[in-house]
């Protein structure tokens, strides 16, 4: 979460998160501080804040907008490898009421009776297994491999690192190939980008393996003979395994938690009156063998209508009651998917438009999150955490040539790397500068911030695969960027 106080303008405003109507007024939160402003007829009746509500333990990677009849939720949500931690603050019009820690807790739904929380797993946890696949993991054990030293390794023949000057011709950035395809520019930080994902080929594949000492490939035959594994019937799956016993729980606007078991996995709730419906999951999903030799995976959840004109239960057997199958498409249309998160995006851009710009924070107390208390040791433990990311980044890899018997030494892409820690907490940097192999004769360098404004560590999971893929495609910044052979990535 940053503090997004350093605007362009220098203006401190308010960025929406969204925009929630509640009657004749408007409330909107800021996309990262704890602050909403409450808008009618056109200006701002009050502000609301929450500066000391609990945070998850990590840095915020998201802020999301739970809009219900007489309010809003703003669910925080942190990001781990191994885990989400979410936390999250009632408003509406008139106050800030309920800030509560949601754990590892799925938001499934929201109503003006509260938040609704299911289990943090969904239905795949559940997924009907292959054969000899107990856990749904179709890799192999590879536990039992003896690690490899890549200094008793002979080395891989490779090209120049760089190519040479005389024959190099410096390409125009017009003609950069995928160079800042989402128009970064000089006011967006490179952090904003850490979390992408590009589906590229890789360019510099050679019919070689390139692994880490560690890990290990997979070889597949040249000879045309061979069967095409398409054509092999597909494994058997076996049934997929019922969903356990879960809580449904409810937070309600003052905070007031109800815990409802329910004999299977629930994915959604709506209240309507005196009947509650229930979308859950009897078993994970089905695998169906499809043309190819592989499967497809379909869900198959069910819908119960429960009465609650009595209150809420504290259980609900599903099994005892009617249940309706919920039609799902068998194959997933990635084009629909992605008209409906265009379409949502637009009517998000749609609300917030008005808004962006027009409402100074200047002189509104508790706009800022209170600073979380870290001891020097846990400081130094975040720090180093990070910094060891980067310092094996030009060391040899590991890997196998087509044609060439057992591994070989590889060159890394990296050479001349350097990592060095500036400025005070929270505001510590870790900087790591190299050259690479795909951008010849430059230097590249990149800023991570190790800890957010409140003093949270951020979670920099997967940071050097990231990077190489940033690189690898070109998602930086163009060459005419650079400062004295240096370009800031």
């Amino acid at each position: 979460m940053t503090d997004a106080r350093d605007r362009p303008d220098g203006a401190d405003q308010l960025l929406p998160l969204d925009v929630v109507s509640v009657g004749d007024r408007s409330i909107v939160p800021d996309l990262h501080r704890p602050v909403a402003a409450v808008v009618r007829d056109g200006g701002v009746e009050r502000w609301l804040t929450w500066p000391s509500a609990p945070l998850p333990e990590g840095a915020v990677d998201e802020a999301e907008a739970w809009p219900t009849d007489d309010g809003v939720w703003v669910v925080y949500r942190s990001d781990g490898i191994d885990d989400v931690t979410r936390t999250a603050v009632h408003l509406d019009p008139d106050r800030v009421g309920a800030a509560v820690d949601l754990g590892d807790r799925r938001v499934v739904a929201a109503d003006p009776g509260g938040l609704w929380l299911a289990d943090p797993r969904d239905a795949s946890a559940w997924m009907a297994t292959i054969d000899g696949d107990e856990d749904g993991d179709d890799t192999d054990d590879v536990e039992d491999l003896d690690p490899v030293d890549p200094s008793d390794l002979p080395w891989a023949e490779a090209d120049p690192f760089w190519p040479d000057p005389a024959d190099w011709t410096e390409p125009d950035d017009d003609d950069e190939d995928d160079e800042d395809p989402d128009g970064l520019d000089e006011g967006r930080a490179p952090e904003d980008d850490m979390h992408d994902t590009h589906d590229t080929d890789d360019p510099g594949d050679t019919g070689s393996t390139v692994m880490t000492a560690y890990q290990w490939s997979i070889g597949f035959s040249d000879d045309p003979e061979a069967d095409d594994p398409r054509s092999a019937p597909p494994a058997d799956p076996g049934p997929p395994s019922p969903t356990p016993p879960t809580d449904l729980v409810r937070i309600t606007p003052d905070g007031t938690r109800t815990t409802i078991r329910v004999d299977h996995l629930v994915e959604d709730v709506t209240i309507e009156g005196d009947r509650m419906t229930l979308r859950f999951h009897r078993t994970g999903p089905d695998r169906l063998p499809d043309a190819y030799g592989s499967w497809d995976v379909v869900y198959r959840p069910r819908e119960v209508v429960v009465d609650v004109s009595g209150g809420l239960p504290e259980t609900i057997a599903t099994d005892a009651f009617d249940s309706v199958p919920v039609e799902e498409p068998v194959e997933y249309d990635a084009d629909a998917a992605d008209d409906e998160r265009e379409r949502a995006s637009e009517e998000l851009e749609a609300r917030r438009g008005p808004f962006v710009g027009r409402l100074d924070l200047d002189g509104v107390a508790g706009s800022r999150w209170n600073r979380r208390e870290l001891d020097v040791a846990a400081r130094e433990r975040a720090t180093a955490e990070l910094v060891d990311e980067f310092t094996h980044l030009a060391d040899p890899l590991v890997g196998w040539s087509r044609g060439v018997d057992g591994p070989r030494r590889f060159r890394s892409d990296y050479r001349d790397v350097d990592v060095e820690v500036e400025g005070e907490w929270p505001a510590t940097e870790v900087v790591v500068s190299f050259e690479h192999s795909a951008v010849p004769f430059l230097r590249l360098r990149r800023r991570y911030r190790v800890f957010d404004d409140t003093g949270r560590p951020v979670d920099h999971g997967y940071v050097t695969v990231y990077l190489e893929e940033d690189v690898a495609t070109r998602h930086i910044r163009p060459r005419s960027a650079a400062v004295d052979g240096v370009l800031d990535i």
